[in-house]
């Protein structure tokens, strides 16, 4: 919805060398893989394993079940297969290079430490990474008057605090308190015979504020639930956009409208979520998990963008039709010995796009997870945990066209996948 009387020229060159389209959907994803334990079960039983400082993020009254202090340190790597196949549909001018593997080899990770200043009171602060990620693409690739390069990313500080009101049910709350870092390169197509290429590229950082709450309750000890809400956070980049490689019929056109000295403002909503999960102790080794959860990414898709000139601040609000999605998870851990245990799960998660909204930096489909891995108790000091996790995205399909500058590209991202691996370790006074 337009909120301003838009020159159609201005609007159009926005489209045309990607100012508005490929920022508003850069891509977003919100994992739940921040620790080992968390990619051994597929996320199953978010809410209530309670197990090692990381729940402060899953459920922050989770920890009013850990003793005394302690500090959980863990590294993921991330590895992904997401390479584009045109079909036929695609303007062949365009060239042939597929862009190849949009997602190679990626750290992540995180820190969390509790403290237990009283017997029903707990304190905590986490510092991780769990929205967003990088993709690049060949500086040719037939995609490139869309992107050639996306990254968004959210860094969190999370303090928190936890209360148990009586035996068997505790609160909790968090602060999160996010870095985020927008980066955005795009090819622009010079109008001038045989000219190369030109290239636009935009980034910014900043932060936002948003807020956890959790609740804990065992009916009985063999038996917890956990509900678990996250508040969107909202992200507010500008930035001045850097061109470079214009031809002059472009850069006159920029010089005109003062678009080669414009700020651009984007919002942006992390989104908000919630999780219901249960944790069911079925004898003295298995103990089986669940989850439900939803995240409202339509409200992502609604970014208000703003383009101010020396002589002529305009702003909208685009919708991309971005649809919530929901979860569901199962898995189990067992006991195999006083010192180990073993996890394993699966989940479910439903798309946040249909092919007719789908960008080509946000191939996301409907997503099915896979993960297995292990806890060793070293001593009563220190546990290690390591894990692995598979995710499936099926081969969503893409189909857009923004007209003679960017051109038509269709075709699917075949057969995608992301591989998880994890590490981590905690230390207990």
């Amino acid at each position: 919805m337009l909120d301003w009387r838009p020159d159609s020229r201005l609007l159009a060159l926005c489209c045309a060398v990607g100012l508005s389209p490929s920022l508003a959907s850069a891509a977003g994803f919100l994992f739940y893989e921040v620790g080992a334990s968390e990619v051994g079960l597929a996320s199953a039983g978010y809410t209530t394993r309670a197990a090692s400082p990381s729940t402060l993020l899953a459920n922050p009254a989770g920890m009013t079940q850990l003793q005394g202090t302690q500090v959980q340190v863990g590294s993921v790597l991330v590895y992904g297969h997401l390479r584009f196949a045109p079909d036929s549909q695609t303007d062949p001018g365009l060239g042939t290079n597929d862009g190849g593997n949009a997602v190679g080899l990626l750290p992540s990770g995180g820190a969390f430490a509790t403290f237990a200043p009283s017997e029903n009171l707990r304190a905590g602060v986490g510092v991780f990474t769990n929205f967003g990620a990088p993709e690049s693409w060949d500086p040719a690739w037939l995609g490139r008057y869309y992107t050639t390069k996306t990254t968004l990313l959210g860094i969190s500080i999370m303090p928190a605090i936890a209360w148990r009101i009586q035996e068997g049910l505790s609160v909790g709350a968090t602060v999160n308190v996010m870095s985020g870092h927008l980066r955005q390169e795009v090819a622009i197509r010079n109008v001038e015979p045989q000219s190369a290429d030109g290239k636009l590229e935009v980034s910014s950082n900043t932060w936002g504020v948003g807020a956890n709450f959790g609740l804990l309750w065992s009916p009985q000890p063999t038996t917890r639930l956990g509900l678990t809400y996250t508040s969107p956070v909202k992200l507010n980049f500008s930035s001045a956009p850097s061109f470079s490689g214009l031809g002059p019929a472009i850069s006159a056109v920029l010089a005109a409208t003062g678009l080669d000295t414009a700020t651009l403002d984007l919002g942006m909503k992390v989104p908000q979520t919630m999780t219901l999960g249960f944790s069911q102790a079925i004898d003295e080794r298995w103990t089986l998990m669940g989850d439900v959860g939803w995240q409202n990414w339509a409200a992502f898709g609604a970014v208000e963008i703003g383009l101010t000139t020396s002589s002529d601040p305009k702003g909208l609000t685009t919708q991309i039709n971005y649809r919530d999605t929901w979860h569901v998870g199962l898995g189990a851990q067992v006991k195999l010995s006083d010192p180990w245990r073993l996890n394993f799960g699966a989940a479910y998660d439903s798309s946040m796009t249909s092919d007719e909204n789908r960008s080509l930096s946000l191939a996301l489909a409907n997503q099915l997870r896979l993960g297995v891995g292990a806890e060793l108790a070293i001593d009563r000091h220190w546990d290690i945990a390591f894990s692995t996790e598979l995710l499936l995205g099926g081969s969503p399909r893409v189909d857009v066209d923004r007209g003679p500058l960017a051109g038509r590209v269709s075709g699917s991202y075949a057969g995608t996948w992301i591989l998880f691996g994890a590490f981590s370790f905690t230390w207990k006074s």
